[in-house]
C-alpha cells in the first residue's frame, strides 16, 4: 500500500504537517514545553503532538492533526535496533513501515538526509504492541518481518496517513541496540508518556539487579540518542541546528 510521496531531491517539505511523538522526553528535542495529549502549533505551520505510547494513542493524535488540515504526518522519536550495526544514537529512515495489518511505503526529503549525514536508510521498521525485551525476540522480528528497527507507533500513523491520502515520514533514532535488554517490568513503572513512577518502578524491579542494570543502560543509550533527536527536530522545524549546519525543510526553505 503506497502513501503520498514527500518531496525529493532536497525540495522543502510542504507545511502544514503534523509531527507525532510518543514520549515526553522525545518531545524535549523540540526545545519547548508541549502539552501532553494535545497538539501545539509550531513555526511555519507545523504541529507537534505528544500522543503517549502505543498505536491507539498515536492514531487518535494523528486523527486530531488531520482534522486541523495537515498535509503530512511525521512519526518522530526513538526505536529499538533489530539488526547488528545500528548503535544507540543512529538515525534511521525506513523505506517501509509495517505491522501485522499491512505494509506502508514511505519516502523522505533528501534534505533531511543531507542535514543528518548519519541517517541510515533502512529497508523496514516494524511496529509492535509492547516493547521488545530480549535479543531472541528482536531476532524473531528481524526474521519474520525483515525489519531492522522496531517501535510502537509508526504503523498506526502510516495507516492514518494512507487512509487520509497524506504524505508520511518516519524519523526514528535507535535508543536500544539489538543486544540491549529492556527491563521486563519497565512498562509498569512508566506513565503513558514514558515518565517514571518511582514507586511503581521499585515495586516492579524490587532487588532484581539485572533489571536495574538494564534500566541504567537504557538511560545511558537514551543520552546518546538525545543529540541526534535534537538535530532531527531542528531539521524538521527549520531552526538553526544545535552543533551542525541545518537544512530548512519548511516552506520558504
Amino acid at each position: 500500500m503506497g502513501l503520498g510521496v514527500l518531496p525529493q531531491s532536497g525540495r522543502p517539505l510542504e507545511a502544514p504537517y503534523g509531527i507525532v511523538v510518543a514520549l515526553a522526553a522525545e518531545a524535549r528535542a523540540f526545545g519547548r514545553p508541549v502539552a501532553l495529549g494535545r497538539p501545539r502549533a509550531l513555526a511555519a505551520g507545523q504541529w507537534l503532538g505528544v500522543s503517549g505510547m502505543g498505536a491507539e494513542r498515536a492514531r487518535r493524535m494523528a486523527l486530531d492533526l488531520v482534522s486541523r488540515g495537515v498535509r503530512g504526518l511525521v512519526s518522530f522519536g526513538t526505536c529499538a535496533g533489530l539488526a547488528p550495526g545500528l548503535a544507540a544514537g543512529t538515525l534511521v529512515c525506513p523505506r517501509v513501515v509495517r505491522d501485522e495489518q499491512g505494509a506502508y511505503e514511505v519516502s523522505w526529503p533528501q534534505a533531511l538526509v543531507d542535514a543528518l549525514p548519519a541517517a541510515a536508510p533502512i529497508d523496514a521498521l516494524v511496529s509492535v504492541s509492547r516493547p521488545v525485551g530480549g535479543v531472541a525476540d528482536k531476532a524473531e522480528l528481524l526474521r519474520r518481518y525483515g525489519a531492522s528497527a522496531v517501535d510502537m507507533e509508526s504503523a498506526a500513523l502510516a495507516r492514518v496517513a494512507h487512509d487520509s491520502d497524506l504524505a508520511f515520514l518516519a524519523v526514528r533514532v535507535v535508543v536500544d541496540p539489538f543486544d540491549a535488554l529492556v527491563p521486563e517490568g519497565l512498562m509498569q513503572g512508566l506513565d503513558a508518556w514514558g515518565r517514571p513512577r518511582v514507586g511503581a518502578l521499585l515495586a516492579a524491579f524490587g532487588i532484581d539487579g539485572r533489571q536495574w542494570r538494564a534500566l541504567w543502560r537504557l538511560g545511558r543509550d537514551f543520552a546518546k540518542a538525545r543529540p541526534t533527536l535534537a538535530r532531527a527536530a531542528d531539521a524538521l522545524t527549520g531552526r538553526p541546528s544545535r552543533g551542525r549546519a541545518s537544512s530548512r525543510l519548511t516552506d520558504g526553505g
